[in-house]
């Protein structure tokens, strides 16, 4: 169906705009990316997770199949970046611990600077790929001509329902991971959580007063959930780093990061307590 020329006001609008600022991210990123710009990694990355959670979230707006294939393209790309970004915040995250040794940072310089280059290789390999040119057509097109339902004609106050159920999915998943403790179930939470923020973010044009302290609570809580997340990329990396030829001072010092990794990722008061 192709959308009403009369769409101001309406749902399909509202979801729209938010869809719009988001491709424009990618598209803008795709000469950056392969550039190998690292300062084009978070904004594209953050700009694909938005589309897909209002993809997900206001899933009524758009066709089926057009939205499960841009979905799954979505996908992809992000994947595709995955490698890159989370080398960028590993190194970050290590740069600034003040209690890394010496011996370790010499590691950690020489394991990061061969994954960045092999990781950048498949990225700019992939964004330049006869998929990578038809996943950013796919986003033009969606920026140009939505494939639109019946449904956004609904009046823009419709979001309130779709923002509650988004909020609803989160707190289940909450619960579900606080209950299992597992990495996989506070992943999942935290995903839900972003979710719930950007269908706020998205919806802030009608949903009125107190918008922007929930977004601030999703905010912290999605930092504490991430934080834990971090912790577990972090532990599984150093875990992966061959220590077959390192003097066992090294291979101990590292060993004891992991270990400190490790306990990081298995403390998850701190996510609880903003629960209560």
């Amino acid at each position: 169906m192709t959308p009403s020329t009369d769409t101001e006001g309406t749902l399909g609008a509202l979801v729209q705009d938010y869809v719009a600022v988001q491709c424009r991210v990618i598209l803008e990123s795709r000469l950056r990316l392969e550039q190998r710009d690292e300062d084009a990694v978070h904004p594209a990355r953050v700009a694909i997770r938005r589309l897909r959670a209002t993809l997900h979230t206001f899933a009524a707006v758009y066709r089926r199949v057009d939205r499960e294939a841009f979905a799954q393209e979505l996908a992809w790309l992000g994947q595709l970046l995955g490698e890159v970004r989370d080398l960028q915040v590993l190194a970050e995250r290590f740069a600034a611990d003040e209690r890394v040794p010496a011996v370790v940072d010499d590691v950690l310089a020489t394991v990061f600077a061969r994954r960045r280059r092999d990781a950048w290789a498949a990225a700019v390999t992939g964004t330049t790929s006869a998929r990578g040119v038809a996943v950013f057509a796919v986003v033009q097109r969606w920026l140009s001509d939505p494939p639109a339902r019946r449904a956004a004609g609904r009046d823009a106050d419709a979001a309130h329902a779709l923002v509650d159920e988004a909020r609803a999915e989160a707190s289940r998943r909450l619960r579900r991971a606080r209950k299992a403790r597992t990495d996989t179930r506070v992943h999942a939470a935290r995903k839900a959580v972003k979710r719930h923020r950007y269908a706020v973010e998205l919806a802030r044009p009608v949903l009125g007063a107190g918008v922007q302290t929930t977004i601030a609570e999703r905010e912290a809580l999605q930092d504490a959930l991430g934080a834990h997340q971090d912790a577990v990329v972090a532990a599984a990396f150093l875990r992966s780093i061959d220590t077959a030829a390192m003097d066992p001072h090294t291979v101990e010092a590292v060993r004891a990061l992991v270990r400190r990794m490790e306990h990081t990722a298995a403390d998850l008061d701190g996510i609880w307590a903003q629960l209560d």
